[in-house]
């Protein structure tokens, strides 16, 4: 079995996004903006890198709660480096130690994300960086977890895709890939999604669970 993780949301947390305004709550609904309007190209067959979708996403963010919009630039270079949630080192840890491959599937693109796992400790723990630029559309686009699946030669079944978002696990389940959800953020998985292989808090509970 190989773990493929999503990085934003799941391994690093947003609430940098909003550290320029002391607003940490700005952050998760920032990254939920900038998914939506990627979405939004994906499915019109556009492509534009996620640092723009982030930057347009800070922007309208701060624009709807009146902040000064003088430090958009900063959170955007913040982006780039958001910190590690407290538990993605220990929960990396226990699988590398039971001998599992991980690798990262990342709208932020390759090169992005490894940038982002750099800054935040954690790109050692990891034998594969891939994101969907080399497609050039977003998760959950179809197209985004097939090329994950022959970049890592595995069969799809023998993928399982980490995530802290019901899209994303919803994208991969439908591509065939195991899925394991983190309820950290969404709490309540809709009645919309197919139901993941695995249901976990945090990310040290799904290591447990991949591990047992």
């Amino acid at each position: 079995m190989i773990v493929l993780f999503d990085i934003n949301g799941t391994l690093t947390d947003p609430g940098g996004l909003g550290e320029p305004w002391d607003r940490p709550e700005l952050g998760p609904q920032i990254l939920r903006s900038a998914v939506q309007t990627a979405m939004v190209d994906a499915l019109a067959g556009h492509y534009r890198p996620f640092s723009e979708h982030v930057r347009a996403a800070i922007a309208a963010e701060v624009a709807r709660a009146s902040l000064d919009p003088g430090f958009v630039d900063v959170a955007a270079q913040r982006a780039t480096r958001l910190d590690p949630f407290s538990d993605a080192a220990a929960a990396l840890d226990m699988l590398r130690t039971a001998g599992l491959p991980l690798a990262t599937l990342t709208n932020s693109g390759a090169e992005g994300g490894h940038a982002t796992l750099e800054a935040a400790g954690l790109a050692d723990r990891f034998d594969r960086f891939l994101g969907v630029d080399a497609v050039r559309t977003f998760k959950p686009h179809p197209r985004t977890y097939a090329y994950a699946v022959a970049e890592l030669g595995a069969a799809p079944d023998a993928v399982i895709l980490v995530a802290a978002h019901g899209w994303d696990v919803t994208g991969a389940k439908q591509a065939g890939l195991r899925t394991g959800w983190i309820s950290r953020g969404e709490h309540v998985l809709t009645d919309m999604a197919p139901e993941p292989d695995f249901r976990a808090d945090d990310l040290v509970e799904m290591a447990r669970m991949l591990t047992a």
